[in-house]
């Protein structure tokens, strides 16, 4: 299973824009979204961070940041889900919090924690979750 996963994410990585590019997205989205009266869409700042900063942040953090990679990915016209009001984007920004929570669960002794997670980026983990469940358009 592990090699299907590996070559699934290795062709999103070559047919999708970088990584980078997502987070600068999403980042702009932390800005904008300044303009709205949902105060769960505010102070997500994890968009260029890694698993142990995610490890470490709010909930809020988390949920903000999500939304900003969802809307990131929308604008890119990347999504197939629907997340043109609110509440459809709340769910989908607490179902990937959720996914990424799981992810990047806390293992082990500090080390081995630190070892694991250090060089992991949210962004990618983000492309690969929305791809797993079906969220993403096929290249």
């Amino acid at each position: 299973m592990k090699p299907v996963l590996l070559i699934l994410l290795l062709s999103l990585y070559a047919c999708s824009p970088s990584p980078e590019d997502l987070a600068n997205i999403a980042s702009q989205q932390f800005r904008e979204s300044g303009e709205t009266e949902e105060s769960w869409l505010h102070d997500g700042e994890l968009h260029f961070s890694t698993a142990l900063e995610w490890q470490k942040a709010s909930f809020q953090n988390k949920r903000a940041t999500s939304s900003d990679f969802l809307l990131a990915l929308d604008e890119q016209g990347r999504l197939v889900i629907n997340i043109a009001d609110n509440q459809s984007l709340k769910l989908h920004s607490e179902e990937l919090t959720r996914k990424l929570n799981k992810q990047f669960e806390i293992i082990g002794p500090a080390v081995g924690n630190k070892n694991k997670y250090k060089d992991l980026l949210i962004s990618d983990a983000v492309v690969l979750i929305a791809s797993q469940n079906g969220w993403l358009k096929s290249v």
